[in-house]
Order: C-alpha cells, then structure tokens, then sequence
C-alpha cells in the first residue's frame, strides 16, 4: 500500500480507541495518521485553508438531520478524492443509507470492533488489477531441537504441491541454517541479495537467486558460514517481505532462536505464526512465554498454530498432551508422533518426509497444517453492510465519487 495521509477529527474515548487500535495494524502502518481533536465543525475550518488529506476519519456528535447539513457544508472543502469514514453513536439502517447515498465511503457505529476499520480503510485503498498479495507464514521453535525448521520445510513443500502455488522458504538462520541441506541443494546466497538490496526484487529474482525444489518452492538459504558476521535489520527484511508477497502465494519463513527485535517484528507482522513444540517442560514453559508473547502483539491476527512433535516416544517426562495444552493455553494443531527413522532416513537423502515414506504418521500431521494454513480464515470477518445505492449525491462528486 502506498503511503496515504490520514487525518482523524475525534473528541470521545471510544473513538479514539477504535482509531489507535486499527491504524496500530500491520496493514495500515504505511498510513501517515494526523489525530486532532473535534469533529466535522473543525474539519470544515481546517480545510477552508488547506488541502484535505487522502482520508478522512471523523466523529460524528450531530443529530442526523444536523449531520447531512454538515457533510453538505464539508463537501465544499474537501479537495476531489477525498475518502471520508464516519464513526457516529446513532444506530439507524436509514441514517447509513443517507450517507452512503452522499458518498460516505463507510459510517462505524460506536464502539466498534477495529478489525471492522482495518477492513473498511483497505477498501478504500486496494487495487483490484492486482494479485492478492502472498502469506508470510513464520515458524518458531519454542525449545532448541525440537524439529521447528524441519516441519517448516516440509510444510513449505506441501504447500508448494496442495494448492499449485510458488511457496518461497526463506531460511533466516545465516550461521547455522540448514535448510539447503534439507533439500540437498547446493547452496545459494539468495537470502543475502535480498536483505541488501530489496528494491532488486522483480519477477526474475527468485529465477536468479533461489534454489528451486519441483515446480513451485524456491528456497533461499543462507550462507552457512562463520567466516562473518551477517545481520538482519527489520527494515530490510520487511522490505523484503512486501515484495516477495508479489512473487509467491506463501512465504515461509524458518525463524532462529534469537530473541532480537527483528525475530518479534517478523512474529508481531506474520499473518500467521506456527510454534513448534516437545511434550516436555521445557517446551511448556518456554511456549507458554510465546503464546502469551503473541496473544498481546497480535491482537487482532488469527491466534498460533500449535505443532506437538515427536510425541509418544516414551521418553522419560514426557508431558501427556491434555496438561501440556491447559498448561500453554493453546489446543495443538497438529499432533506429530515419535518417528525418528522416517525423519532421520529423510535428512539423511535430502528429502521431504512424504517422499521417503508416504505411509508415515507425520504426513498426515504435515498434510493438516498445510491445510490450515491454505484455507485459514480471512482474519477479520467483515460485518453485512448495506450495499451502496446507485444514486450520487453532492459528495459523491466532491469526494471524488462521482
């Protein structure tokens, strides 16, 4: 999304709130947002002498036969193209109708929930000629060891054969990454060309830079040496990230167990987060922290996917999968049982689990969170609104609806 001017005239709490929340958002943090006080009195006066913004969020306090005046009285100083959203107290299917019908782009009765913001803001703003942008999928351990980056292969994989799309698998552990080996490809420094230069990423640079697997994954290892230090700032990987969603259907990310601010932006930002996890204490405590950690970064996003793996190994201490859930405060997704042969055979030939053994019990488990994350669920359901009526009144023209 482009960067867009928003300016935000509102005077109660629960407005204010709504507004902080929504453009708080991962999808509208490229919107400049100008909070002021009032309502549509003071935005009449401000742009009596100055250019009104690109999007206009007002309180509405009038009584709706006062309110179309005011809109009225607005629209003859809102430059054209002008988007305006309204949020008003009054809960009447009449009062929508009559702004809608004078090209109000959205009116939000308060309180409202701000994921029905967020939805209502990207509206107004997505281009319908392109091509829905990809998923970042981001996958972490909650303990060292515990098969995170093994799982995000093979789900990258699946994801690559089940729904026909490019899947790109982007190993962000520079040092220690493996995942060139897991598919027993040579190793290419795809991931370093797009961490130094993200602008250079066009439809020819996963042909040039990636390491391909099949028809549809392209892996982008890392360099797997000591020889120098190679960091990771946030704002080039989230650079990165906005332009390989053009590239591919689901970018897969196998994250490091590094607790660095560029590891929680990428949690925070994800659409959607895979935790992988060990029936044991330690995996319990230190998921736990992660689903609390998650549960207040990502509010208004789907909640994790819990993978339980290697369970049923008859380990001593093993934590039985009803505790281990209550404990964590999150119900498995996936449950993979203990089969060190099948992986072990698979690591060994540089293969996915399903190609060294269609009949393991994992590919089910691998199968499942592969669908999960194909056909998650949009992450907010937008409420039933009225559909706009054909007639256009004054501020249809005056904002740029006309």
């Amino acid at each position: 999304m482009l960067r867009q001017s928003v300016h935000a005239f509102l005077s109660s709490a629960d407005a204010g709130s709504l507004v902080e929340q929504a453009f708080a958002d991962r999808r509208l943090l490229k919107m400049e947002l100008t909070r002021l006080p009032g309502g549509l009195a003071e935005a009449r006066a401000r742009y009596g002498s100055e250019g009104s913004p690109s999007l206009l969020v007002l309180e509405a306090t009038a009584p709706p036969a006062r309110l179309l005046a005011e809109l009225e009285a607005l629209a003859e100083v809102c430059v054209a193209g002008t988007n305006l959203i309204l949020l008003g107290a009054t809960n009447d299917v009449g009062l929508y109708r009559d702004l809608i019908r004078r090209g109000v782009a959205d009116y939000l009765v308060l309180p409202s929930d701000p994921v029905r913001l967020i939805e209502a803001v990207l509206e107004l703003y997505q281009d319908p000629t392109q091509r829905v942008a990809g998923q970042v999928i981001a996958f972490i351990g909650a303990r060292g060891g515990c098969g995170s980056s093994t799982l995000a292969a093979n789900t990258a994989w699946q994801l690559s054969r089940q729904g026909n799309a490019d899947v790109v698998l982007l190993d962000l552990d520079l040092a220690f990454g493996g995942a060139d080996l897991a598919f027993n490809l040579d190793a290419v420094h795809g991931i370093q060309a797009v961490l130094a230069d993200p602008e250079r990423i066009d439809d020819q640079f996963l042909g040039r830079f990636s390491a391909k697997y099949g028809e549809r994954l392209h892996l982008l290892p890392g360099p797997g040496s000591l020889d120098k230090e190679v960091r990771i700032a946030g704002t080039a990987l989230e650079a990165a990230l906005t332009a390989l969603r053009r590239q591919a259907r689901f970018i897969v990310l196998d994250l490091p167990r590094q607790w660095t601010e560029w590891v929680r932006q990428t949690l925070h930002t994800a659409d959607q987060v895979v935790v992988t996890a060990e029936p044991d204490l330690l995996s319990v405590r230190n998921g736990r922290n992660l689903i609390d950690f998650l549960a207040a970064r990502r509010q208004l996003d789907q909640p994790p996917l819990l993978a339980l793996n290697r369970v049923g190994g008859g380990r001593k201490g093993e934590v039985g999968q009803k505790d281990f859930a209550e404990t964590i405060g999150l119900t498995p997704a996936v449950v993979i049982a203990e089969d060190a042969l099948t992986f072990s055979q698979a690591a060994a030939a540089g293969r996915m689990i399903e190609e060294v053994n269609r009949r393991a019990r994992a590919v089910e488990a691998i199968h499942l969170l592969g669908t999960r994350i194909a056909g998650a669920p949009a992450k907010a359901a937008k409420a039933a609104t009225v559909p706009a009526v054909g007639a256009k009144g004054l501020l249809h023209k005056l904002l740029g609806k006309g």
